[in-house]
């Protein structure tokens, strides 16, 4: 029974470390998609790209919540793997997961979103400047 368990424990540990640097990409590229109608025009237009295709990016706009909603619940679900306790009483993490990496990257995916959530309030008063 042993040689069962232990050729098993591997696969479960990887899994679980899986899934949780998913959620964090998943988070990361939900956060990007939210800056694609506000922010990312306008950072495009810094670096000196131009044309129609950013003027259409605005027409995402009517999508934020979606976005948002989607983005939130990938956030929830990393910010959930990456600082829930591990037991590894049973020996199931014979390699735990860089979890510093993780959390700052779901940090970073969460200030994104809250710039992103802000912009349009704020930027009128940053603009007119």
């Amino acid at each position: 029974m042993d040689t069962t368990e232990s050729a098993l424990t591997p696969i479960k540990t990887e899994t679980v470390e899986g899934r949780g640097w998913a959620a964090t990409a998943f988070a990361a590229l939900g956060a990007l998609a939210m800056t694609s109608c506000c922010i990312l025009p306008l950072v495009l237009v810094s670096f000196g790209v131009s044309g129609v295709f950013i003027a259409q990016m605005g027409a995402l706009y009517a999508y934020k919540w979606y976005t948002f909603t989607i983005a939130t619940a990938f956030l929830g679900y990393g910010f959930y793997k990456a600082y829930r306790p591990v037991s590894c009483d049973d020996g199931t993490c014979a390699r735990p997961m860089n979890r510093a990496a993780m959390r700052s990257i779901l940090w970073a995916a969460a200030a994104v979103m809250f710039v992103a959530m802000l912009f349009p309030y704020v930027s009128p008063y940053i603009l007119s400047f």
